[in-house]
């Protein structure tokens, strides 16, 4: 049986706003021990301390624009320690940090000593009752997760609630158990419209857990319904603190249908509740990863909020993101990242939502993501993420250099360099010349005669989109090694590249045949008045191009350093394949001999 402990935070002062909430959610990567108990291990203290001074920087900062940070979350096991509490405690006490307030986070494994000093401090409160430290082995372990608030005279407290339930990996031990806890909080208190505010947390398998035969979550709400008697109270929210590997594993989604299946315990009223999940990073960069990540924020399927394609930061969850379709009919806020990094959003209230054009709303505002690294990059620009601009940057992550195709020596080294150039002029385009990039280098099936739109949302970019960038990105790696060539947002193609002294527009396109790729590029592009192009298109096949007139009115093909006609749009346009560029460089032994080769296959 789990208790409910109930916790009124009206008396403290801790007023929330009835529309406009502020939230700040660390999302760390975590290196645990192999060991139980599953703690950082000293090396990667201090990474992680830093991981908590920055997150609390930005929280008090409060970029999201709302009054205040209302909630600051840390996920499961992220909080390292005693000293990573001090580091908390201390930061609440200053004077800088808000009143009315709340933090909530996941300590890594303390030892019962360690749980019984943190019990004993001022201010901290613990249900003694289940939870009191005689129930706990001496040789047990505490995976706790801690409920900071910080009231209205200033006064911090904190609350622990030791995990219910161990997940199998904590099962799964050697040595020895996780304790496991009694009982959940519950806290209430005051929004400003004089309506109340309710929420509990729950520790990431707790969220799955079936204990005395009911869903953890359930023993929180059923306390609800009983305190409604015939009447009816609303939760405000539920979050889920998580070091979780697959966030979005079927068992977890279904929880959530259920949570908010309003005939469970219906005078308990969730249509209107926000269940966050705060989930830790699956790399120490930001990037994709296939594991971890995963933070994001659900409503029921009955709340106004509008969704749309390519949202900056955040995704409408789904298959492409999920991996199943069970939350495909709630309203999913999904945040794109799962590398480290900080979120700080403003969630707002569904009940200050209401029916009407001029009312409509996102579940939330302002989604900037924060870095956690130190090192600069496009996905933590401390701003919104376009779309395009988190998709075109992973898929970089993962584009490799020509130099495989050349033994070791000057050549590979020039292909590396031209690669590593190339990249990073890529990363720094803007989220509109991201898009144009895609936008004009895929020729997907259907567009060979300019009337079948791209593509428009970059969530749903795939194999098409991810071929053609890197058809680009070896097209330009593969002119810089012979010439100049650079991306940038002033270009009218994707570069500005020099051969044999020529300086010429660059466009790229991949398609399934060239000819495809010849018309989509005269669809969509428009040449520069002043200066000759160079197409290079690849077919699904890398084969080469057969050499014949683009049109009836072409009687020539287009040569290097001629003048553009008037009369003819195409002369403006020097067409040749990417497979006698690879070609060259393959067959090439110096820069100066694949030089010579590829001006000899742009000017045949």
């Amino acid at each position: 049986m789990i208790h409910i402990s109930r916790v009124d935070l009206t008396e403290r002062g801790i007023l929330l706003p009835h529309d406009r909430v502020g939230m700040v959610i660390a999302q760390p990567h975590l290196t645990l021990t192999q060991q139980e108990p599953y703690r950082t291990p000293l090396a990667g203290k201090l990474e992680l301390l830093r991981n908590l001074t920055a997150t609390l920087a930005v929280s008090r900062a409060a970029p999201h624009h709302a009054e205040k940070s209302h909630f600051t979350i840390f996920p499961e096991y992220s909080i390292p320690g005693l000293d990573g509490i001090d580091l908390i405690d201390a930061s609440l006490a200053d004077q800088q940090w808000p009143t009315g307030t709340i933090v909530i986070g996941g300590v890594d494994a303390l030892s019962k000593a360690d749980f019984e000093n943190l019990a004993g401090r001022a201010g901290s409160h613990l249900d003694t009752e289940h939870n009191g430290l005689g129930n706990i082995g001496a040789n047990e372990w505490i995976n706790c997760a801690i409920t900071w608030t910080k009231a209205a005279d200033g006064t911090v407290e904190r609350w622990l609630q030791p995990k219910l339930w161990p997940a199998w990996e904590e099962q799964n031990i050697s040595y020895q158990n996780m304790y496991r806890g009694k009982s959940i909080f519950s806290f209430k208190g005051d929004l400003s419209n004089g309506l109340k505010y309710r929420f509990s947390s729950l520790i990431c398998f707790d969220w799955i857990a079936t204990i005395s035969a009911k869903p953890s979550w359930r023993w929180a709400i059923d306390d609800l319904g009983i305190q409604a008697g015939e009447g009816e109270l609303p939760l405000s929210w539920m979050f889920v603190i998580q070091y979780n590997p697959r966030p979005s594993h079927p068992a977890f989604m279904n929880a959530a249908v259920s949570f908010f299946d309003g005939t469970i315990v219906p005078n308990v009223q969730r249509d209107r509740t926000c269940l966050v999940f705060a989930n830790s990073a699956g790399k120490p960069a930001p990037g994709r990863s296939e594991l971890y990540g995963g933070t994001s924020v659900v409503f029921s399927p009955k709340t106004l909020f509008q969704e749309t394609a390519s949202r900056p930061t955040v995704a409408r969850g789904g298959p492409r993101f999920r991996g199943n379709p069970l939350l495909n009919a709630f309203r999913d806020a999904y945040f794109r990242e799962k590398g480290a990094c900080i979120h700080s959003f403003v969630q707002i209230n569904p009940d200050s939502v209401t029916a009407g054009a001029a009312n409509r709303s996102f579940a939330v505002d302002r989604p900037f993501v924060f870095p956690l690294a130190a090192a600069a990059d496009p996905r933590t620009p401390s701003n919104l993420v376009p779309a395009c601009v988190k998709w075109i940057n992973d898929e970089l992550d993962d584009v490799t250099s020509l130099s495989d195709f050349q033994p070791a020596g000057d050549l590979g080294a020039r292909a590396d360099a031209a690669h590593a150039t190339s990249i990073q002029e890529l990363r720094a385009l803007s989220a509109p010349s991201c898009d144009k990039l895609i936008r004009l280098a895929t020729a997907r099936d259907g567009q060979t005669s300019g009337r079948g739109a791209a593509e428009v949302d970059a969530d749903a970019w795939d194999a098409d989109e991810r071929d053609a960038l890197g058809h680009v990105v070896h097209t330009l790696d593969l002119l810089a090694m012979c010439g100049e060539a650079a991306a940038s947002d002033q270009d009218t193609g994707h570069a500005t590249v020099s051969v044999d002294g020529k300086t010429l527009d660059l466009l790229a396109v991949r398609g399934k045949t060239h000819d495809q790729c010849h018309k989509y590029a005269k669809a969509k592009f428009t040449p520069n008045t002043r200066r000759q192009t160079i197409l290079v298109t690849r077919d699904r096949d890398n084969s080469p191009r057969k050499r014949r007139a683009g049109s009836i009115l072409q009687t020539t093909a287009p040569k290097l350093g001629e003048e553009r006609k008037i009369t003819d749009p195409e002369s403006a346009i020097i067409h040749v394949d990417y497979q006698g560029l690879l070609a060259a460089f393959i067959d090439a032994a110096t820069v100066e001999e694949l030089s010579q080769k590829v001006a000899a296959h742009v000017g045949a």
